[in-house]
């Protein structure tokens, strides 16, 4: 019974995977005139994620804190000409030329040529290519905050009450095992073993279903991992990206190995109406709980005050703050997070539409509530409008805005 189940669950998924294909090869298909889904096609699969040499309107660089995307991710604003019945028009950028296939307007196989080049190809070959990086640009010394200064100020608060919730539960471990004669340290045993196999049972399940970030896999991505890193002046973890159609990321330890690990329902909500710099904050976010110690062994050591779990609340909550801190300081922009922030909050096709003063006035008219406060008490994670006021006091404070 179990195998003829395995059987039919591996046809089926044959079958849905003949299916995409499928409709992948039809729609590869149609000619251009046939613009009948341009309209619902997501932005993921443009494929090249246009990156501009120039500061995005909705996104200003601060002077406060150097930004490093012009360095890390920028590339020369290369435009393209076009033939159109023997009649060169142009230049167009890729976000316009990409535009102008999906609503059927040129074909993707129209001759085109890069701005300062002779060579005429087809237009979807350019547009696969990806574009060309800027040539000898030094990065710009890139200040260093403390982590001091980034930590959310009540953080080490909650840690140390946490700590001091843990004295009664060693007190009370140290006393059963002398009462027991170490019979207690066998059941301690088993946990940790338990818990080991259930590390290299997700490792096994990671390293072959989910794609590793690296110089030749995602290198965008790569860029900003390695932007944030230098920024915060620590070892890179193993960054991967994972198939779950949730808004989520996480960082983790394993058999200590040190890892981040980027859902994609996060990674296409944000690239659907986002950019790389609005990832590079979760990215950063994910990072600081690593950068923070927050996976450390003596973070596990507090838990044994989780027994007193308000305290263990709070103390998750205070973390997440300190990591929205951290985020902030790597994007070094904070409109930039205030839109990843939005569209974890309202979804990819709303998030630049809200008003964020306006998101921060509803949290600070609710706030005092009474079961607002309760259900904060019993919450891992801040409110969501409550981290949105908590960026705002972030940024004046590290001299993001004034």
């Amino acid at each position: 019974m179990f195998f003829n189940s395995l059987r039919l669950t591996w046809q089926m998924s044959l079958w849905a995977d003949s299916a995409v294909l499928l409709r992948t090869m039809t729609w590869l298909d149609l000619s251009p005139e046939n613009a009948l889904l341009a309209g619902l096609r997501p932005r993921q699969l443009e494929l090249d994620f246009p990156l501009k040499n120039e500061p995005h309107p909705k996104h200003p660089i601060s002077p406060a804190i150097p930004h490093f995307y012009q360095i890390a991710f920028g590339t020369p604003s290369m435009n393209i000409y076009i033939k159109l019945n023997e009649e060169k028009s142009g230049p167009f950028t890729r976000d316009e030329l990409q535009e102008k296939i999906y609503s059927g307007a040129v074909p993707r196989t129209v001759p085109a040529c890069m701005e300062n080049s002779t060579e005429w190809v087809p237009l979807e070959t350019l547009l696969h290519q990806p574009p060309p990086l800027r040539a000898q640009v030094m990065p710009p010394q890139i200040v260093q905050a403390s982590l001091e200064h980034l930590r959310d100020p009540k953080e080490k608060t909650a840690l140390l009450w946490l700590y001091l919730a843990s004295i009664p539960g060693w007190i009370m471990i140290l006393v059963l095992l002398v009462s027991m004669m170490g019979i207690p340290l066998i059941f301690i045993g088993l946990y940790c073993l338990i818990h080991m196999i259930g590390e290299m049972w997700f490792l096994a399940h990671l390293k072959t279903n989910a794609v590793r970030v690296s110089e030749q896999q995602l290198p965008e991505l790569n860029r900003a991992v390695d932007a944030c890193c230098r920024t915060l002046g620590m070892a890179r973890p193993e960054v991967y990206v994972m198939q779950q159609n949730m808004w989520n990321a996480f960082a983790a330890k394993m058999l200590g190995r040190r890892m981040v690990v980027l859902l994609s329902g996060a990674v296409d909500s944000i690239l659907l109406k986002g950019d790389l710099q609005q990832l590079t904050w979760v990215v950063g976010h994910e990072l600081g709980h690593h950068w923070a110690g927050h996976l450390n062994f003596s973070r596990k050591l507090a838990k044994v005050g989780s027994w007193v779990f308000w305290l263990e609340l709070w103390y998750s909550r205070r973390a997440e703050f300190t990591c929205d801190r951290v985020g902030l300081y790597c994007t070094g922009s904070l409109p930039v997070c205030q839109l990843a922030l939005m569209n974890l909050t309202v979804g990819a096709q709303m998030a630049n539409r809200v008003n964020v003063a306006a998101a921060v006035e509803q949290w600070r008219t609710h706030r005092s509530e009474f079961f607002v406060k309760y259900r904060t008490l019993y919450s891992t994670h801040p409110h969501l409008l409550a981290r949105l006021d908590h960026l705002n006091l972030s940024a004046k404070e590290l001299g993001l805005v004034r």
